[in-house]
């Protein structure tokens, strides 16, 4: 029983920690070097993001959708600081302009993005499970019409 107690105490003070963390932009930015690498989903939808840290306040990727061997969809993507800013952008097609979202909520291994301007998605929001499992949601700025990706990592 005394050992319950004290896994117990270690679950609430690792928690305590993780719920405390508020990162500067510079801590934000170098726990988002985590996402590097090629990501695949596990759900139905075959969709890929990968990420590549390029300097320090640098990550260009890629999100594409596959029917098969053929892509379907395609966009380019970056997350980058300038300043105190962290900025998500998604280029998704190649005839469109990038579509920016600024880093509204960080954490302990999350990211939350939001364009109160962009139709949909309005907010982005990654959370890293565990180090090879990533889960996105999608939603419009309400909260509404949330679409959710499960990845796993399939190469660093």
């Amino acid at each position: 029983m005394r050992q319950a107690g004290q896994i117990l105490i270690i679950i609430l003070f690792i928690g305590l920690l993780t719920g405390c963390y508020h990162p500067s932009p510079q801590e934000a930015f170098e726990d988002m070097k985590a996402l590097q690498g090629k990501w695949a989903s596990t759900g139905q939808t075959l969709f890929n993001e990968q990420w590549q840290v390029v300097s320090d306040t640098l990550m260009t990727g890629s999100g594409f959708s596959l029917n098969g061997k053929d892509t379907v969809f395609m966009e380019r993507l970056k997350i980058f600081r300038t300043g105190d800013s962290i900025w998500y952008a998604a280029q998704p097609g190649p005839k469109k302009d990038y579509v920016f979202f600024k880093l509204d909520d960080a954490g302990y291994r999350h990211w939350t993005f939001k364009n109160p301007e962009n139709d949909y998605p309005g907010i982005i929001r990654y959370k890293l499970k565990r180090d090879t499992i990533l889960q996105t949601r999608t939603t419009n700025i309400r909260g509404n019409k949330e679409v959710i990706f499960t990845f796993k990592k399939i190469w660093e």
